[in-house]
């Protein structure tokens, strides 16, 4: 593995364990309303759309402006919630948001130079698919299951 490609995987694996602190503790502590349920779902695949042009497209040309388009428009959405946040989390998920947002554009620049140095890198392949996953299983927790276990609960 190069070393940039080591960098893009262990600054995905830092995001994914604090996305993973986000969800498991905070998320689950205080519940979320059906913005922020929403929300996150689309935050997930706005930030997998620039990762999967690295996917489908060579590194030239438009589609490096479409990455950097989708990139900046992920950049910007993440932060929607944070009126919510201001009036229901704490500091320590105020914490945790705000390394995620500090990774989230660090991890984007890096597929950036990660896919001009090797656009055929495995964990550019991988990571749309990560991603995409991760917005599989919110949907499913978020408006499947606990919705089943409310109306359980009724």
């Amino acid at each position: 593995m190069t070393s940039l490609e080591q960098l893009f995987v262990g600054l995905a694996c830092a995001q994914g364990i604090f996305i993973a602190i986000d969800e498991l503790v905070f998320h689950r502590r205080r519940g979320l309303g059906t913005f922020e349920r929403w929300g996150h779902i689309a935050d997930s695949l706005l930030f997998a759309a620039p990762l999967g042009v690295t996917v489908f497209f060579l590194p030239q040309g438009t589609p490096m402006l479409a990455f950097i388009a989708l990139a900046v428009l992920s950049s910007l959405l993440v932060t929607k919630d944070e009126w919510i946040h201001a009036a229901e989390c704490r500091g320590g998920e105020h914490w945790c948001h705000s390394i995620l947002f500090t990774l989230h554009g660090t991890v984007l620049l890096t597929a950036a130079f990660l896919w001009q140095d090797d656009p055929y890198s495995w964990p550019l392949k991988v990571m749309p698919l990560l991603v995409l996953g991760w917005g599989g299983y919110q949907f499913l927790y978020w408006h499947v299951y606990i919705r089943w276990r409310e109306s359980k609960a009724q």
